[in-house]
C-alpha cells in the first residue's frame, strides 16, 4: 500500500455526540478518507479487532475527564455526567485496545473539549497516541490524521518485513536442518502455518519416477480419504490457473467451492496457492487457508512465491543428494552456506563468506561476485578470494573490466536464458594468469542482481554436479543477497521514518506554537467563548494591564464569572444574538482603567466548523480612546478653519471703512490750524488722536486675523539661525521693557545654515519675546536666556532655538490650548490669542516644530526645532 494512498485507509470516529461526530466524518471525507462510525464501545472494539481499521478518532464533548464526577446543574439534565462517564469509558476502551496484540499499534486520537493537563496525561497514560483541544483549526485534525497514518502505515510495513525476515530465517534453519524431502516438506508448511496464522495448509509433489502429483503434507485439514481426495480434485482444478506463478483466491470463486467445502474449516474463505519447481518445471504447490480477510492474502501471495523458491531449491537438493551420495558433502556446504547467508544482513560479510566458502569447496584459484547495490548507478559490492595472497581489495580496473561487469548485468538478455557459461576470452578478470572462468549469474525475481566467477590457472572442467552445485549456490546467493537489500531498506525507512515523524511532530509544535504566537502578538483583547458560555482561548494582551487576568484563572469558567462586573443579562443576549444570527455585532464601550477613561471598540465575530451553526464567538476588544481624541481634534481644526475663513470675511469688508476713517481722522487733524478757538483746539486734537490709534489698533487686530487665516507663502532662503537672532533683538532694542529685563544669549557656532524665510522667523522670535516679557512684567526684573544648538542624532537631527523666561508660567490645564486660535490669558485688549497659532502654522510650513515647557511660578521654555538645508542634509549623510 503507498504511504500516499488514503482511500484505502478506514477511519473510526467514536463520539458521544452525533452531531461532533458527523461533523468530523464530513471534514475526513473532504480529505479523501472512508470513515466508520460505531453506536458502541463493543461495536468499537469489534471493527477495530476485524483488521479493517486503520485509525481511531475518539470524540470526547466532556470538559473534565478525570476528578470527581460531575454534578447535574440547573439546565444541566446531567448531560455533564453523562459526558465524563463516557470519556471515562474512552479511557478503558483505549487501554482494550492497546492490551490487545492484534490492535496495539492502532493510531487512537483524542479530540477533547477539556483543555486541562490531567486529562490529556491521563489519555496519553491509557494508549491514546495522540490529545487533540477543540476547537482546533479543520487543517491541524487533517494533518494529525494524515502525520500518524502514515506513521502507523511505516510500522506496519517495519513490522511485515521483519515478520518476513523472520520467516525466511525460519524456514531457511528448516530447510538447513535435514534433507529428507518429507521433513522439509512438513517443516516448512509448520512454519508457514504458525508464523503467518493461518488456520490450514497443504502440500502438494510430484513423484520424480510416476510424475503422479501426491499431497505429501496437510495441517488444520480433515485427515480421512475422501478429503484427500477432495484436495486433490481442487489442484486438479486450481493447476491450470497457476501457470508457474503464485494464485490468490479470495473469496472462493465457483470453481473451487464444491471440492473444498467438505474439507477446509468452518469459515475458512480464502487461500494463497503457490507453485514448487525449477526452471519453469512445476512440480508441486503450497496453498495456505485462511479466515482472514483479503490483504492478509495479498501480502501472503509474495511471502509464499519466496519461501517455494526456497523450498523448491532444497528439494532439489535433496534430490541430488538421494541421487549421488558422492555430493554429500557438496550438499551440506549448500545447506551450510544457504543458512549462514541467510543468517547474515550485511553485504560485505555476505559477499566475504560466499566467495570463501565457493572458492575454498571447488578448489578455485580465483573466486569473485560482483553485485550491483543501486539500480541507478554504477557502483557495485564485491568479494574477492585468491588461494595465493593478494592485494585484490575490491572491483578496481587494475583487476576487473568494469565495463564488461556492467555490460553483463545491463544486458537485454532474458534472465531464464541465462545461466552457467564458461569463458576463455572476454574474460572478466584482468589477472594474465587465468586462463578460464566459470560465469555464474545470480538472479532473483527475474532480475540479475550480479555474477559470481569461479577463475582457474589452469584448465579445469568442472563436473555436472558441480555446475549444479554452482546453480544452487547462485539461488540462495540471490535470495540472500535480495533478503539483505530487503533488510537494508527496511533499516533505511525505519530510520527515515523516525527523523521524518520526529520532523512532522516538530512541525506540528512550531506551527502551534506560531498559531499562539500570532494570537498572543495581536494588538488587541481576545478570548473565545463556546456555546456553553465557557472561556476556550484567552490571548496575552487580555494579561497585561491593571484589569488583566491571567490565561490560567479564567480558561474553561463562565464568562459571567470572570466579567462579574458586567450585567450578566446584558452579557447573555448580546453572545445568544451572535449564536442565534451569525452576524458580527460592534459596539463601544467605556471603562477606567487605573483611574483614566478608556473608550473600546468590542467586536463579537461569529465562528463555524464546516459551514455549520456558529460554535464559538470570538470576542476582539480594541482601545480607540487615543483614536477618539485624534477625531475630537480634526474636528475641532475644521471648526477653527471655518472660523478662520469667517474672519478673512470679515475683514475684507472691515478694512475699508477702517482705512477711511484713519484717513479722515488724519485729514482733520491736518485742518486744526483752522480753528481759532485754542481749548477747541485741544480737544479735537485730543480726540482725533485717539481716533487715529484706534484705528490703527483694529487694523492691526484685523491683519492678524488675516495672518491666520491665509498663511502666505514666502521665499526661503539658507540663512544662520544665529544671525536671525541677533537681527532680531536689534529690532526691539528700543522695546521700553528691554531695559528692565536681563537677556542672556547662548549660541553655538557649529550649526549649520537652516533653509528658512528670514522675515517669517523674526516674527516668530519677536512674538515669543514679547510673550516672555509680558511674563516677566510682573517679578520684577526678570531673565531671558536664548539658547541655540543640536538635537537629536544622525540623519534626524535639528537645529533647536530655545527662549527661557522666570516669568509667572504656564497652568498645565492651558499648555493643550496656547496654539489654538483665539486663546489668550492677557487682559481684554492686549492680546488677539493669534499670536502663538501663527508661530505655529509658521514653523509647520517650515517643516518644524514648536514646544513648550513651562511650570506655574517657575517659568516657560519655548523651544523651535528647524530641519537643515537640503544642501546640509546631504553633507551630513555622506
Amino acid at each position: 500500500m503507498s504511504s500516499l494512498d488514503v482511500s484505502s485507509d478506514r477511519i473510526l470516529v467514536l463520539g458521544d455526540e452525533a452531531k461532533s461526530a458527523r461533523a468530523i466524518e464530513r471534514l475526513l471525507h473532504s480529505g479523501g478518507y472512508r470513515t466508520s462510525v460505531a453506536s458502541s464501545f463493543e461495536s468499537a472494539r469489534a471493527q477495530v479487532e476485524s483488521g479493517a481499521t486503520s485509525l481511531v478518532i475518539a470524540d470526547l464533548a466532556a470538559s473534565r475527564i478525570t476528578g470527581p464526577l460531575a454534578q447535574p446543574s440547573d439546565g444541566d439534565s446531567g448531560d455533564s455526567l453523562r459526558r465524563q462517564l463516557w470519556a471515562i469509558e474512552a479511557l478503558d476502551f483505549c487501554k482494550a485496545v492497546r492490551a490487545n496484540a492484534d490492535t496495539a499499534e492502532v493510531p487512537i486520537l483524542f479530540v477533547s473539549k477539556s483543555q486541562r493537563a490531567q486529562d490529556k496525561v491521563a489519555s496519553l497514560n491509557a494508549g491514546a497516541t495522540d490529545y487533540v483541544i477543540k476547537p482546533c483549526p479543520k487543517g491541524e485534525l487533517l494533518s494529525r490524521v494524515k502525520v500518524h497514518l502514515r506513521s502507523w502505515r511505516y510500522e506496519r510495513e517495519i513490522t511485515d518485513r521483519f515478520a518476513e525476515l523472520n520467516l525466511l530465517h525460519a524456514v531457511s534453519s528448516v530447510l538447513a536442518s535435514s534433507l529428507d524431502p518429507e521433513i522439509l516438506l512438513r517443516g516448512t508448511l509448520t512454519v508457514l502455518i504458525q508464523r503467518l496464522a493461518a488456520d490450514a495448509g497443504a502440500v502438494y509433489l510430484q513423484n520424480s519416477d510416476t510424475l503422479v502429483m501426491n499431497l505429501v503434507a496437510a495441517e488444520g485439514l480433515n485427515g480421512d480419504v475422501d478429503s484427500e481426495n477432495g484436495l486433490l480434485g481442487f489442484y486438479e482444478k486450481a493447476a491450470p490457473m497457476l501457470n508457474g506463478k503464485p494464485l490468490r483466491l479470495g473469496p472462493y470463486s465457483e470453481l473451487v467451492k464444491a471440492g473444498l467445502a467438505q474439507v477446509v474449516p468452518r469459515g475458512v474463505t480464502g487461500l494463497v496457492c503457490s507453485p514448487l519447481g525449477l526452471k519453469g518445471k512445476t512440480t508441486g504447490a503450497i496453498c495456505v487457508f485462511s479466515k482472514k480477510p483479503a490483504p492478509m492474502l495479498g501480502r501472503l501471495q509474495d511471502l509464499l512465491s519466496t519461501v517455494c523458491n526456497q523450498l523448491s531449491i532444497a528439494l532439489e537438493n535433496a534430490r541430488l543428494y538421494v541421487e549421488t551420495r558422492k555430493s554429500a558433502a557438496q550438499l551440506s556446504y549448500l545447506y551450510n552456506l544457504g543458512n549462514n547467508l541467510m543468517t547474515s544482513l550485511e553485504m560485505d560479510e555476505l559477499l566475504g563468506y560466499a566467495v570463501f566458502t565457493v572458492g575454498r569447496s571447488l578448489e578455485s584459484d580465483v573466486c569473485a561476485v560482483l553485485v550491483r547495490t543501486s539500480s541507478d548507478s554504477n557502483s557495485l559490492a564485491s568479494g574477492v578470494y585468491t588461494r595465493v595472497q593478494s592485494d585484490k581489495r575490491g572491483p578496481t580496473p587494475e583487476w576487473c573490466q568494469l565495463d564488461r561487469v556492467f555490460e553483463y548485468i545491463d544486458g537485454d538478455r532474458v534472465t531464464a536464458q541465462m545461466g552457467i557459461e564458461l569463458r576463455t576470452s572476454d574474460r572478466f578478470l584482468r589477472d594474465p594468469n587465468v586462463v578460464a572462468e566459470t560465469i555464474v549469474p545470480l538472479i532473483f525475481d527475474d532480475a540479475v542482481l550480479g555474477l559470481m566467477i569461479c577463475a582457474n590457472y589452469a584448465p579445469r572442467a568442472f563436473s555436472e554436479d558441480e555446475y549444479k552445485l554452482l546453480g544452487a549456490v547462485a539461488q540462495q546467493l540471490s535470495l540472500a543477497i535480495r533478503n539483505t537489500k530487503l533488510f537494508q531498506r527496511s533499516k533505511d525507512t525505519s530510520i527515515n521514518l523516525a527523523v521524518e515523524v520526529s520532523r512532522r511532530t516538530q512541525e506540528i509544535e512550531e506551527q502551534k506554537r506560531f498559531t499562539e504566537k500570532i494570537i498572543d502578538s495581536l494588538p488587541v483583547s481576545l478570548y473565545v467563548v463556546d456555546r456553553d458560555m465557557r472561556i476556550v482561548a484567552w490571548n496575552r494582551n487580555r494579561e497585561v494591564g491593571g484589569g488583566g487576568i491571567s490565561r490560567s484563572q479564567v480558561l474553561g469558567r463562565s464568562v459571567f464569572n470572570v466579567f462579574g462586573r458586567h450585567p450578566r443579562r446584558k452579557l447573555e443576549d448580546e453572545f445568544l444574538d451572535v449564536f442565534r444570527t451569525g452576524d458580527l455585532v460592534r459596539m463601544e464601550q467605556e471603562s477606567l482603567v487605573d483611574g483614566q477613561k478608556k473608550i473600546w471598540r468590542i467586536s463579537k465575530i461569529p465562528m463555524r466548523v464546516d459551514n455549520a451553526e456558529v460554535t464559538h464567538v470570538i470576542t476582539v476588544g480594541e482601545d480607540i480612546t487615543e483614536q477618539k481624541k485624534m477625531n475630537d481634534a480634526v474636528i475641532h481644526a475644521e471648526k477653527l478653519a471655518s472660523i478662520g475663513r469667517l474672519a478673512a470675511g470679515v475683514v475684507h469688508e472691515l478694512n475699508n471703512p477702517l482705512a477711511t476713517i484713519a484717513a479722515c481722522a488724519e485729514a482733520l487733524t491736518a485742518r486744526l490750524t483752522d480753528i481759532d478757538n485754542k481749548e477747541l483746539n485741544v480737544d479735537f486734537a485730543e480726540y482725533l488722536q485717539i481716533v487715529r490709534e484706534e484705528a490703527f489698533r483694529c487694523k492691526t487686530i484685523t491683519n492678524s486675523l488675516l495672518d491666520f487665516s491665509h498663511q502666505r507663502q514666502a521665499e526661503k532662503m539658507s540663512g544662520d539661525i544665529n544671525q536671525i537672532i541677533d537681527q532680531t533683538l536689534q529690532l526691539i532694542k528700543h522695546h521700553p521693557k528691554l531695559g528692565k529685563m536681563n537677556v542672556v544669549k547662548q549660541l553655538e557656532p557649529s550649526l549649520l545654515p537652516v533653509y528658512v524665510n528670514e522675515g517669517q522667523m523674526k516674527q516668530i522670535f519677536i512674538a515669543l519675546i514679547s510673550n516672555a516679557f509680558d511674563a516677566m512684567d510682573g517679578n520684577g526684573d526678570g531673565t531671558l536666556t536664548i539658547t541655540t544648538g543640536w538635537a537629536g542624532s544622525g540623519d534626524l537631527r535639528e537645529i533647536c532655538a530655545e527662549f527661557t523666561d522666570t516669568g509667572c508660567g504656564i497652568p498645565a490645564s492651558y499648555l493643550q490650548k496656547i496654539f489654538d486660535p483665539f486663546f489668550t490669558t492677557k487682559p481684554l485688549g492686549r492680546g488677539t490669542g493669534l499670536g502663538l497659532s501663527v508661530c505655529y502654522g509658521i514653523v509647520s510650513e517650515h517643516g518644524g516644530k514648536i514646544e513648550v515647557d513651562s511650570t506655574e511660578g517657575q517659568g516657560s521654555t519655548f523651544r523651535v526645532l528647524l530641519p537643515v538645508s537640503a544642501g546640509n542634509t546631504l553633507e551630513i549623510t555622506l
